[in-house]
This record gives structure tokens, sequence and C-alpha cells, in this order.
């Protein structure tokens, strides 16, 4: 039986087909074919099923090709992503919290996730720094002696700004994502948090290799 989130995702993937998709190909400056739209997040390639809408992701290692992808919080952050708006987003180059970005309701505070991830790093800010690298993160300038701090390109035209503190004897290490303040043009609010756990997850992940 399929799963509720499953479900979600067949929903999703019917609407992205009732758009119309060359308003989206010149909205983000995607790469196409007869066959597929692509992307990337977080720099995985994916492409879009352009008969289907399934998505597929670009497989790397000693088996190369294209499989399904079956992250719930990937299909939906970028389901959402290029049909979230009608018209061209644009960025504000200024950078807020979840928090402020809300407009309506309550939603749970990102350090439910973010602070478990802080634990698994801590200790290990260099690493860290190296694998915010690979992801084609930036270093900025440190705030408030941050151990890390780098804008990562979540889409090559969407970036969030990721800090880390480390931890020590007075304080448990942190984790701190800002947006910018215009990401509601890009995508709904609930996605933001699809799209942070999945950067954590890909952060985790790295970190083990």
């Amino acid at each position: 039986m399929e799963s509720n989130y499953e479900k979600q995702v067949y929903i999703a993937r019917e609407l992205f087909l009732g758009y119309d998709q060359q308003p989206l190909i010149e909205k983000f400056d995607l790469k196409w074919d007869k066959k597929f739209l692509y992307t990337e997040f977080l720099r995985v390639s994916y492409r879009i099923d352009r008969k289907t809408g399934e998505i597929q992701e670009e497989k790397e290692g000693e088996e190369t090709g294209w499989e399904p992808c079956l992250d719930y919080n990937v299909v939906m952050t970028i389901y959402d992503m290029l049909c979230h708006s009608e018209e061209r987003p644009r960025l504000s180059g200024e950078w807020t919290t979840l928090a402020n970005l809300q407009v309506t309701g309550s939603s749970p505070s990102p350090d439910r996730f973010t602070a478990v991830t802080a634990k698994k790093l801590e200790g290990q800010p260099e690493k860290l720094r190296q694998v915010l690298e690979r992801l084609g993160g930036i270093r900025q300038s440190v705030p408030a002696s941050a151990d890390a701090c780098y804008e990562i390109p979540l889409f090559p035209f969407f970036p969030v700004l990721f800090q880390f503190w480390d931890g020590d004897e007075e304080f448990p290490p942190k984790i701190t994502i800002l947006w910018d303040k215009n990401s509601l043009q890009f995508m709904h609010f609930e996605t933001l948090y699809y799209a942070m756990n999945h950067l954590l997850e890909r952060i985790k992940h790295l970190m083990e290799l």
C-alpha cells in the first residue's frame, strides 16, 4: 500500500504536469531536451520526465546512470520550486530566519531539526568546512566567532546561509540557517523545511564519507 508521503508525491507530479513547461524553463534557465527538464539540488543532478513528471537522480560512483528519486524532501522541494511562482522570482540579498518568514499560524522551531545535526558535527569544524565547500559553499565573513559561515547554493539560483558554532564547556554546538527575505517568492513556507532537512541530511552523509 502507498504511504501518505507517496500519495502526496503523485499528487505533486500530476500538478506539475498541469503546468506549461516552457515558462518554467525560461524562469530558471533550465537545461532541457524533448524528454527531460534538468536541474541541480545541492550539487546533485536531477531530471524530470516531461511526460510522466517523474523526478530522477543522477547516480555517480561504481554504478552511474539515472534512477527514480524516492526522497520525499527532494521531490517536493523541486516540484514546489519550479511551480510555486508564475513570474520570475528575485532574491533580495538580505538574510532572515524562518520565523521571520512565517506569515500566519505556528510551525516547529528549526532548532528541533538543527540541534541533532549540530551534535553530530561537534568537534569537526574543519571537516565541516570541507563538506560545505564540496556543496559549492562560498565562505563568508564569520559572525560572532562562528566556526563556519558559508553561502550554500541549494539550487544554482537559490542560496541559503549556513552558520555553525562548535560546542564548549558552557554551550552546546549550534547551527543557524538563514534564508533570503524573498524566499517565499520561490517556494511555500512549509517547503523551506523540506529543503532545510535535505541540506542537513546531505551534510551528515558527506561528513561520514
